[in-house]
């Protein structure tokens, strides 16, 4: 049996994982799997590369129910390039399920053409925090009225550029008794009071790295420009084969 079988995951999911030669949880997906299936509240603290997506995604669709045609989960994501990648993720595994929609409203599109998509109501919306505000509570395209799971990554990162106060605007429109899931690589004493407000007795693991970043590892911000990342990626790749060579 596999170990994503004893999580209750939905059966078609984890076919869709075994195609992707992926047969074990993670620690924390195999921690927090179980509670969010519950329904409870959770708080995954761990670094980028453990697996927080599919610690929420694979319970959120196998939560969903079809027959309401309502929005019933909303992911938000600091960046375009995340919620990109969380959505392509959810959109390939919704597509096993069978009738699960999911759908993206992402900063720097054509908001236009996001609030057209949207009159087909998803199941699943994945959105940017600044977009979203947009969505609900100025252009009314969107009702979070029925949502039952509000899904906030890289919480430490909203907290940062400023964007807790809008998701709180978003969130104070859901109903009392949502269910909230929080990922952070920390919890800064500055998010406390947010969490506070509407998580009830929330489940906290924290997946403290195998192998910390040395000590004199220095990082490098790169702005793409007009530039893809791809492209980006190939130009350093040649810029450093020259250098060794």
């Amino acid at each position: 049996m596999s170990r994503f079988q004893k999580l209750n995951i939905e059966p078609s999911l984890i076919q869709a994982l075994e195609e992707q030669r992926i047969t074990r949880p993670t620690e924390i997906q195999e921690r927090l799997i179980p509670a969010i299936l519950n329904k409870n509240d959770v708080i995954g603290q761990s670094q980028t590369g453990t697996g927080k997506t599919l610690a929420f995604a694979l319970p959120v669709l196998s939560n969903i129910d079809t027959n309401q045609n309502e929005l019933q989960a909303v992911v938000v994501a600091p960046t375009r390039e995340l919620a990109e990648q969380i959505y392509r993720v959810m959109r390939t595994l919704a597509e096993r399920v069978g009738e699960i929609r999911v759908q993206r409203a992402i900063g720097g599109t054509d908001k236009d053409r996001a609030i057209e998509r949207l009159k087909r109501v998803p199941h699943i919306l994945i959105s940017t925090p600044g977009r979203l505000h947009d969505l609900v509570r100025q252009e009314h395209a969107v009702s979070v009225h029925h949502v039952s799971t509000l899904i906030i990554d890289e919480a430490d990162q909203m907290l940062d550029m400023g964007f807790i106060n809008e998701i709180d605007q978003v969130a104070g429109q859901m109903p009392d008794d949502l269910q909230m899931l929080v990922f952070s690589a920390t919890i800064p004493e500055q998010l406390r009071p947010f969490l506070k407000k509407y998580m009830q007795a929330p489940k906290h693991v924290h997946v403290k790295p195998d192998t910390p970043s040395p000590k004199g590892l220095t990082h490098y911000l790169i702005p793409l420009k007009s530039r893809s990342r791809e492209m980006l990626t190939i130009e350093m790749a040649q810029a450093l084969t020259r250098i060794c060579v």
